[in-house]
């Protein structure tokens, strides 16, 4: 064989590769990102009307519906509540790229490279195009697949659970609270709601939770 006729080869191979590689880049492209189904319960999301908000239930009712929690600065306490459809709301994750999110931030992410794959990691951005998860393992940002930002809580020196009337007279609005496998309970202005339900603290008194937020925590940029 000719060393042109190699030449020639190894550029068609290479033409072939580039081709399925752009392929590729189009799929990934055109792919669209999902709205988280479960596990919904202290997430933040986006609403076109109400702007950002933190959603007080573990997932959507039968036709779609969630009870979400926002600031609102025409109420005494600065804050409302109130039901919304999930079609309504735009999730971190469908509107942001690894290469968007600032240095510092931590997502719960999947990540793959050509030696290993994680699934449902918590890395943090270290810097421009790179990605740290446990175990000192780094990812670049086309290596990383966003799940959601991990949004921390304010900080707080109230215990993990409540029972008492004063232990619910001490959390703060924007606080969510419930039994394991029970439904949340969310600090709202002079209440607490459930769906449709409310009570004042007095009425939530004499059952143990376990408290999942403290005050509204922190907003997505």
């Amino acid at each position: 064989m000719t060393s042109n006729h190699k030449r020639l080869e190894e550029l068609q191979q290479q033409a072939k590769e580039l081709a399925e590689r752009i392929e590729q880049l189009k799929a990934e492209g055109a792919r669209e990102v999902k709205q988280p189904r479960d596990n919904l319960l202290g997430r933040w999301a986006r609403h076109e009307e109400y702007g950002h908000v933190l959603i007080a239930c573990q997932h959507a009712d039968e036709r779609g519906g969630l009870f979400v929690a926002y600031p609102d600065d025409g109420f005494p306490d600065g804050a409302d509540g109130r039901y919304a459809n999930q079609r309504e709301l735009t999730f971190p994750e469908q509107t942001t790229r690894p290469q968007d999110v600032p240095v510092g931030e931590a997502w719960l992410v999947d990540a793959q490279d050509r030696v290993r794959t994680e699934k449902d990691v918590v890395a943090l951005k270290t810097k421009d195009d790179l990605w740290t998860s446990s175990g000192f393992l780094e990812w670049t940002d086309d290596e990383v697949e966003l799940i959601t930002p991990l949004i921390p809580a304010l900080p707080h020196d109230t215990p993990e659970t409540v029972t008492t009337e004063d232990d619910y007279g001490a959390l703060p609005e924007g606080s969510i609270v419930a039994k394991p496998g029970g439904n949340p309970w969310v600090r709202m202005p002079y209440m607490w709601v459930q769906r449709a339900d409310g009570a004042d603290n007095s009425e939530m008194a004499g059952r143990t939770r376990h408290v999942l937020r403290y005050g509204w925590g922190a907003q997505p940029r």
